[in-house]
């Protein structure tokens, strides 16, 4: 993710500092809503493949009653997990998630926990972007985490028990050259998530036992931006999807209500967005990450 070559304005102890950062965990004191592996049913889309493979390993792993992956790609055979159900869909189809949503509420009654990872992503200028490849960004990246939630949350609701958890990325906050339909989706998924949040009550006070995360990573070791190099690993390191995945899981143990950013540079994007433009042009420059997309391979 070139992104993650943001690294010269970034002083060289960001990293050692990571552990002094406050917590950014915000306890719900009036909802108790945890994560319990014999108990919960969880669905992830993109679980296939990415970070989305790695969470899905890891609830196994840890027991997890249920767990229904929904995805368009077909898990490598050697890959699949061992009591997982594996669902076919097109995530960004209202009718695919609404049959199958239908299906596992009928199997194994109401999911209670819902992580909206699909994605995919095309390296290209606005101008050679095609209407086809903005319509089917936008639709899995963002369109579908609607779709699914306005599936899965009714139940989640009726239970008064519920996870939905929003994989979005740092690009959200800043997008490089040729990464326009991607940076706009998971832009939209931040504020799709702030929204929906605070729908189902401030989380300090609401009752209604859903809660929600936030996930912002840089740049991870997965196909879907395969090629991009990223020049300086010591300040902008690239993640290990099993990390990011063990973060989500274990705030979700925890009962955390929280924004997952990872590494430390992300957490300064925000703030550093709003500087006028000219700093940002420098930094952007001396950066190269407008250039990153120039060796880009990736799954689209």
């Amino acid at each position: 993710m070139p992104i993650s070559r943001i690294s010269g304005f970034i002083s060289s102890t960001m990293d050692s500092l990571d552990g002094l950062r406050p917590s950014r965990m915000l306890m719900s004191p009036a909802s108790s809503m945890k994560l319990e592996h014999d108990r919960d049913t969880v669905v992830v889309t993109g679980g296939a493949s990415g970070l989305g493979h790695e969470i899905v390993k890891l609830l196994a792993k840890k027991g997890t009653k249920h767990i229904f992956v929904l995805d368009i790609v077909e898990p490598i055979p050697s890959e699949r997990v061992d009591n997982v159900t594996y669902y076919h869909c097109d995530v960004g189809s209202e009718e695919s998630v609404n049959k199958i949503a239908a299906r596992i509420t009928k199997e194994v009654g109401h999911a209670t926990v819902l992580i909206n990872n699909a994605g995919v992503t095309v390296g290209k200028t606005v101008g050679d972007l095609t209407m086809e490849e903005i319509n089917r960004t936008l639709r899995v990246n963002l369109v579908s985490a609607f779709i699914t939630t306005k599936a899965f949350l009714p139940g989640m609701l009726e239970l008064q028990r519920g996870y939905i958890v929003t994989v979005s990325s740092v690009l959200g906050h800043m997008s490089p050259a040729k990464l326009s339909v991607y940076g706009a989706s998971k832009a939209g998924l931040i504020a799709f998530h702030e929204s929906l949040t605070y729908e189902l009550g401030p989380p300090s006070q609401t009752t209604r036992g859903v809660k929600t995360m936030l996930v912002t990573p840089g740049q991870m070791a997965t196909p879907l931006f395969d090629g991009v190099q990223t020049p300086n690993e010591w300040l902008a390191p690239v993640l290990k999807p099993a990390d990011v995945a063990a973060k989500i899981v274990s705030s979700m143990e925890k009962g955390s209500i929280e924004t997952i950013s990872s590494p430390l540079y992300t957490n300064f994007l925000p703030v550093f967005r709003s500087l006028p433009w000219r700093p940002v042009e420098v930094a952007r420059r001396f950066s190269g990450m407008d250039r990153g997309m120039d060796t880009f391979r990736g799954r689209l």
